[in-house]
C-alpha cells in the first residue's frame, strides 16, 4: 500500500490549493470557513473510526491506495493536514498563511512523486524528493509574492523552512508542521523586510 503514491491522495493534496485562492480572490473568512468545514468533517470521521470498526473498512475499500498502512490505527494524514492548514490561516492570515498552505499543498506531493521517480529507493526521504519539494515551494512562493504581496525574502524563508520540515518530518506529522513553521519564518521575515504583516488576525 505504501510503495507508490496514490494519485487520488496527491490530487486531494493539490486541490487544497484552491482554498487559499478563494481567500485571495474572494474572502479570507470564506477560506477560513472552508478549512473549518474540512477539519470538522475530518473530526467526525476520526470519531467514527474510534467508535466503530466499519468506517476504516469502508475507507480502505472505497479508496484502497489512498491511505498509509499505519493510518489504520492513527490519525489520518488528511486530519493533520486540516489542522495544520486551519491553524496556519488563523495565525498568519491570508497572505502568509495562504502561501504557507501552498507550500504544503504543492511541496509535499512533489517531494514524494520526484523522490519515488528519481530517488532510487522504495521509501523514505531522498535528496531528489527534497529538490522536488524545493522547486514546488519556489513556485508557491511566486504566487505568494504576486498574489499575497510577500517580499521575496519572506517567501524564500518560507520555502527553505517548508523544505527542511518536509525532509525532517517532525512528529506527529509533517502535514501539521510544514505550513505552521514555514508561515512563522515568512511572517518574521515579512515583518522585518516588508510593510509589516498582521499576526493573529482573528484576535484583533
Amino acid at each position: 500500500m505504501d510503495l507508490y503514491p496514490s494519485p487520488t491522495r496527491k490530487l486531494m493534496h493539490l486541490a487544497i490549493a484552491l482554498v487559499p485562492a478563494v481567500g485571495w480572490w474572494g474572502s479570507y473568512w470564506l477560506a477560513l470557513s472552508l478549512f473549518g468545514l474540512l477539519l470538522g468533517a475530518s473530526a467526525l470521521i476520526e470519531l467514527a473510526r474510534r467508535r466503530w470498526s466499519w468506517p476504516n473498512r469502508l475507507l480502505w475499500r472505497l479508496l484502497p491506495t489512498t491511505f498509509r498502512s499505519w493510518e489504520g490505527s492513527h490519525l489520518l494524514g488528511s486530519t493533520w493536514y486540516a489542522i495544520g492548514a486551519l491553524v496556519t490561516m488563523i495565525l498568519w492570515g491570508q497572505d502568509v498563511g495562504g502561501t504557507s498552505v501552498l507550500f504544503l499543498a504543492w511541496g509535499d506531493p512533489a517531494a514524494e512523486l520526484v523522490g519515488r521517480r528519481w530517488g532510487g529507493q522504495a521509501g523514505g526521504k531522498t535528496v531528489a524528493g527534497s529538490l522536488g519539494c524545493l522547486m514546488a515551494c519556489l513556485l508557491a512562493a511566486l504566487v505568494g509574492v504576486g498574489m499575497g504581496g510577500l517580499t521575496p525574502l519572506a517567501a524564500l524563508a518560507g520555502v527553505l523552512v517548508a523544505t527542511a520540515v518536509e525532509r525532517w518530518s517532525p512528529p506527529p506529522d509533517d502535514n501539521l508542521w510544514m505550513p505552521i513553521l514555514s508561515g512563522l519564518a515568512s511572517a518574521v521575515v515579512q515583518k522585518l523586510t516588508g510593510d509589516g504583516v498582521m499576526l493573529f488576525p482573528m484576535w484583533r
